[in-house]
């Protein structure tokens, strides 16, 4: 019975804690910093915060000013920020090692030192063997004439360091480093000071064991130390959810919803039992779950019907596995909406297509989540984009801009921005700045219907100009893209232009074009019928088709196009017409 009462102490703690630490996260940067620091037990609440939530709250509240709340932070919350902050893929950054150990450092030297030998004394040894080279003095020896930028604190090991990069490091892409938050914050970017200032405190501490340090860093074969770190981050990341990119990378593998698993019988949150001694999930990222889309909306819905027991954490391995699948490192809102706003609208079109054309939306999606497990839900979602994503890429194989190396820009800015968007690695939904982005990630069958419905008029487009015999050696002049290839084609046709088998896309002579120009608009600026069936007619003879065969994706194709013309050159005057301005034909000569 005691113990019972105990736990139930335990849990009312907990439940306190994790309230306070809600606020704080939901909190501005210097009031979450207040909140912290004057908190009753401050470093019982520093400790509590899942490490990932620290991390959040240390570049939101800005790293000079969250030295106190390192210094009262727990040595495996010290150890998370090393992990996601010095490695750049697998390799240690050294430059960014200096800056963290700077930051920690400030805030707790003695306890860095003690925590870095004794629990980290590979990673350590590491470092310095990058940045200081070491010599022993026997007791015998004169000190080497060479010896003046050498610095000793005993008289017996003496270290230097090589001559240090006047600029920044760079990465392995070649890109700079000037926008890291550790930086800019202007913590000191100086590794002989900041070492310099290690070893004299250690030496303070205990000089047996910087003499230890020195001979072991002698010692240390690098490759080997950072290969075996690189191996103690990854399990320690993995045990947060933070898989190896690799491995994380299976998040965007395709299911389909027929081979979903069954979740076990869904228990509510106010059925479970809290167990102070297991770790609470990550929730700084709950703050950004807002929005229109279905799961926030489902989401809701189930918060209100008293919740599903370990949905947090769920939610929560599902953001860490799309943050590790694509590299980003959580370190301002950006990078934080990034990861948050591709899960929920992935998850959202998973939703979508399991639902099957359901009209009870938020019912039935409710009903979906408490029957399947969120991954799978969104790897559902992520097949429709890779599926149309494969469809792109098996088209271009074979198409008419691939095998005559026209480059994507002849498509036309519309489609031009459709294949772009299902070409990259992740498949992404053109918007055209529809959402004030150019670029988003897809959000429902609608945006996937949309996409298919454009990528069907581009293969057919596409199949259509294959279908032309057109020599694309004598293009020599003005703008090539489909619109003013097929126009230009047209009109050579009617002038009596095209004199070989092969179609010419020579540019026509603007004196000649006028004749032409006068004939296709009506007096009130609109194209009539007879020229835009000319035109239909025109396509149908020059691909070999019967004009009543036209795929409805073409017809639709040329309507606009021809619409295209009488927004365009309508209501200009056939004496005013300028080459220059003219991108839709291929033309050349003034008048």
């Amino acid at each position: 019975m005691n113990n019972d009462y105990q736990l139930a102490n335990k849990a009312r703690k907990e439940l306190k804690l994790q309230k306070m630490r809600r606020d704080i996260l939901f909190s501005e940067g210097a009031q979450a910093l207040d909140m912290i620091l004057e908190a009753p037990s401050p470093a019982t609440l520093i400790q509590s915060f899942p490490d990932q939530d620290l991390y959040y709250l240390m570049h939101k509240i800005g790293v000079h000013d969250f030295i106190p709340v390192l210094a009262l932070a727990a040595s495996s919350q010290w150890e998370y920020i090393l992990d996601v902050e010095v490695w750049d893929d697998d390799r240690l950054n050294t430059h960014m090692m200096t800056q963290v150990f700077s930051l920690l450092f400030k805030a707790d030297p003695q306890r860095l030192l003690r925590w870095a030998i004794n629990e980290k004394p590979e990673f350590v040894e590491y470092y310095l063997s990058q940045k200081m080279h070491v010599f022993i003095r026997e007791h015998d020896e004169l000190p080497p004439e060479d010896f003046d930028d050498y610095i000793t604190l005993d008289d017996k090991f003496y270290f230097r360091f090589p001559d240090q990069q006047s600029g920044p490091e760079e990465d392995p892409e070649g890109e700079l480093f000037p926008q890291n938050t550790l930086r800019e914050n202007g913590l000191p970017d100086d590794a002989p000071e900041l070492i310099e200032q290690m070893l004299k405190k250690l030496a303070e501490m205990d000089l047996s064991v910087l003499h230890g340090l020195f001979l072991e860093t002698l010692s240390i074969l690098p490759a080997e130390a950072e290969e075996e770190q690189f191996r103690q981050k990854n399990i320690r990341l993995a045990e947060k959810g933070f898989l190896p990119a690799h491995e994380a990378i299976g998040i965007y593998q395709p299911i389909a919803g027929k081979n979903l698993r069954p979740r076990p019988a869904v228990a509510t949150s106010e059925t479970q039992v809290l167990d102070p001694d297991i770790p609470m999930p990550p929730m700084f990222f709950a703050q950004f779950l807002k929005g229109d889309n279905l799961f926030v909306k489902t989401l809701e819905q189930i918060i209100a019907q008293g919740g599903i027991l370990d949905l947090d954490s769920e939610l929560a391995a599902l953001i860490n596995k799309v943050i590790s699948a694509d590299r980003i490192k959580i370190r301002n809102l950006e990078s934080i909406e990034k990861p948050l706003e591709k899960t929920m609208s992935t998850l959202s079109l998973g939703l979508e297509v399991l639902m099957d054309g359901s009209k009870s939306r938020v019912e039935t999606a409710v009903d979906l989540i408490k029957k399947y497990f969120l991954e799978d839900i969104f790897r559902t979602g992520s097949r429709e984009g890779a599926r149309l994503q494969a469809t792109a890429r098996k088209w271009y194989e074979t198409s008419f801009i691939g095998t005559k190396n026209l480059p994507l820009s002849f498509l036309g800015e519309s489609y031009l921005g459709i294949i772009g968007g299902l070409m990259v690695q992740r498949p992404m939904f053109f918007a055209n700045y529809a959402d004030k982005v150019l670029y988003r990630n897809f959000a429902g069958l609608s945006d996937i219907r949309s996409t298919r419905r454009q990528l069907d008029e581009i293969i057919s487009l596409d199949d259509f100009l294959n279908r032309l015999d057109v020599d694309i050696a004598t293009f020599t002049f003005g703008v090539l893209t489909y619109k003013s290839m097929i126009l230009t084609l047209w009109v050579r046709d009617r002038l009596g232009l095209n004199r070989s088998k092969a179609l010419s896309l020579a540019p026509i002579e603007i004196s000649e074009f006028k004749d032409f120009f006068s004939q296709l608009f009506n007096p009130d600026g609109t194209i009539g019928d007879t020229q835009a069936k000319d035109l239909g007619l025109w396509a149908a003879q020059a691909s070999g088709m019967h004009e009543a065969d036209l795929p409805t994706a073409l017809q639709g194709i040329l309507y606009r196009l021809l619409q295209e013309l009488e927004s365009e050159y309508g209501h200009v005057r056939t004496q005013d017409l300028d080459p220059r301005f003219m991108p839709m034909f291929l033309l050349t000569g003034q008048d």
